[in-house]
């Protein structure tokens, strides 16, 4: 389980997990305090000389203070003591997306930290609470265009804007075509999906969202790009907002003469009551976490638990996250469907998991200012050799489609891949490469890792996006001279004892023929590279 709910195992936790039964290491997780990126960021800004919440952004300033943000998220996934919450957090960051690969968040540093931390506090929550929460989330409001917009104007040309009520249903709610519990679509007549909703409820819902604005501004026209702007919820202005009635799917009325407030409680109850949010939130959060096809009887007892909790309550976070872990096909999968049970491992992960198991250490950075920070854990640029990186997917799509199928055995049997989508050829070198590179002499006890600085000149170059972290090796090359022993234990902490006969051989085989001729620590990097590199590794299971 520490693989599909954490970051990556660590020998320390994989000790204690093993003292706790699953329901207990879950519920302790849940009561962990929350790491918040917001203060942290608040902070390390300060340390670099930067105003932390300026009243107008500074362009100049942008990609240093995103450097710091980045640094933040991979330290909390790394070091952070409360994994669940922050995996559950990231996986809800892939399903209501936002991303500064846009240009409209491009200077938003703060307004990103501060989304991260509303996902991570409603992360056992209430799924109706974070969708308001994102909803008015000023960073939400930006990246699909909800600020600013307006009700309708004849003389003006000016129609509500679409893109938020769109996406809102097809990705955040109720998806496109009506499901079943088990998330199978709903056939008509013909045998085909049924739409879930048709243009006209875009347009309805479109003037639900119109009338809304910075929270800092005080006239409607005034623009805003202070740090606090970017937190901040955003602010009604009754005027801009269209108070007819409206009418979503045919039968489900919002009055007219409503306040902005009331019209968008109004349609995300509407929302929130669809018979298809259970099925659409639960499987997608199943494919996050733990296989890319789960059976229709998984995600009906998940969905059914978002349905009601068993206190009656719908929505709840906690208990579906709960369910989602504790269901027998979470825990047997690898034995009821050995072939298909299991998601392809994100590039992200590979890296968290590799600096969890080492301990990685980061590195200090000489910052522009002069001052030398403490270790950091710095890989912004993740996406540039890896294809993936934190809040920077290139749409509101994510990184890749939950019902992506890879062309080929995959597809020809009808199923599911949705991380396969950024498996290119090209970032398949890449990302190995970049494996690689984090791996052969980073150990701790390398007199290279130990001196290294991201500037070594002592010249500004803080803004350097990417460096691997120095990882603790000491155990693994006490090791090196038992091939058997060594492969054993990446075994263990990376595939949490599942190596197939075949790979273990060929390891082992490969370290034993090279022994004489290689160092410790060589014969370390080789057998945690081959590892890394493997199909087998290449699964989460």
């Amino acid at each position: 389980m520490l693989d599909q709910a954490t970051f990556g195992t660590t020998a320390k936790t994989l000790v204690a997990a093993m003292e706790k039964s699953r329901e207990q290491w879950l519920d302790e997780q849940v009561a962990l305090p929350q790491t918040l990126h917001l203060p942290l960021l608040d902070e390390r800004l300060t340390e670099i000389g930067f105003e932390p919440a300026p009243e107008v952004e500074k362009d100049d300033e942008g990609w240093v203070r995103d450097i710091q943000r980045s640094d933040i998220w991979w330290e909390s996934a790394v070091w952070g003591q409360d994994q669940l919450r922050q995996r559950v957090a990231y996986a809800l960051s892939q399903i209501l997306v936002i991303s500064n690969v846009s240009d409209v968040l491009y200077n938003d540093s703060r307004g990103i930290a501060n989304y991260h931390d509303i996902l991570a506090a409603h992360a056992f929550g209430n799924y109706r609470d974070l969708l308001k929460a994102v909803t008015l989330n000023p960073m939400m409001g930006e990246y699909l265009s909800m600020v600013r917009n307006e009700k309708a104007d004849a003389q003006r040309n000016i129609r509500p804007d679409e893109n938020y009520a769109r996406e809102v249903m097809q990705l955040f709610s109720i998806g496109l075509v009506q499901l079943n519990i088990d998330g199978s679509p709903v056939l008509d007549n013909q045998q085909q999906p049924v739409p879930t909703y048709g243009q006209d409820d875009i347009k309805n819902l479109a003037r639900v969202f119109t009338g809304w604005n910075h929270a800092t501004i005080n006239q409607w026209w005034e623009w805003a790009s202070s740090g606090a702007a970017e937190i901040l919820p955003m602010k009604a202005f009754p005027a801009y907002h269209d108070t007819g009635s409206k009418t979503l799917f045919s039968d489900k009325s919002i009055p007219a003469d409503l306040t902005p407030e009331q019209d968008i409680d109004a349609a995300l109850d509407i929302l929130f009551a669809h018979s298809n949010i259970a099925p659409f939130i639960s499987k997608q959060l199943i494919q996050r976490l733990i296989t890319s096809n789960p059976s229709p009887d998984y995600v009906a007892r998940v969905a059914s638990v978002f349905n009601d909790n068993g206190a009656g309550e719908k929505g709840d976070l906690k208990a579906v996250i709960k369910a989602i872990y504790l269901d027998d096909e979470a825990i047997n999968g690898p034995t009821l469907a050995p072939t298909t049970f299991g998601k392809l491992r994100e590039p992200l992960l590979k890296v968290t998991g590799l600096w969890r198991a080492f301990k990685a250490q980061g590195i200090p950075v000489r910052e522009n200012n002069g001052s030398l920070s403490l270790n950091r854990l710095r890989f912004r640029g993740s996406d540039r050799e890896m294809g993936q990186r934190p809040y920077g997917s290139f749409s509101v799509f994510n990184f890749y489609r939950p019902d992506y199928q890879q062309p080929g055995e995959i597809k020809n049997n009808d199923l599911i891949a949705p991380e396969f989508q950024i498996m290119t050829d090209s970032q398949l070198v890449s990302s190995i490469s970049r494996l690689s590179g984090s791996i052969f002499w980073r150990d701790t006890k390398n007199a290279w890792p130990q001196s290294e600085l991201t500037n070594p000149d002592n010249q500004p170059k803080a803004d350097w996006d990417l460096y691997p972290a120095q990882l603790f090796l000491e155990e693994e090359k006490q090791l090196a001279n038992d091939p058997s022993a060594l492969v054993e234990r990446l075994n263990l902490l990376l595939l949490h004892g599942t190596m197939s006969t075949q790979l273990r051989a060929t390891i082992i085989d490969f370290i034993t023929e090279f022994q004489p001729y290689s160092s410790a620590e060589m014969r370390v990097y080789d057998a945690l590279v081959l590892v890394m590199a493997s199909p087998e590794y290449a699964i989460q299971r």
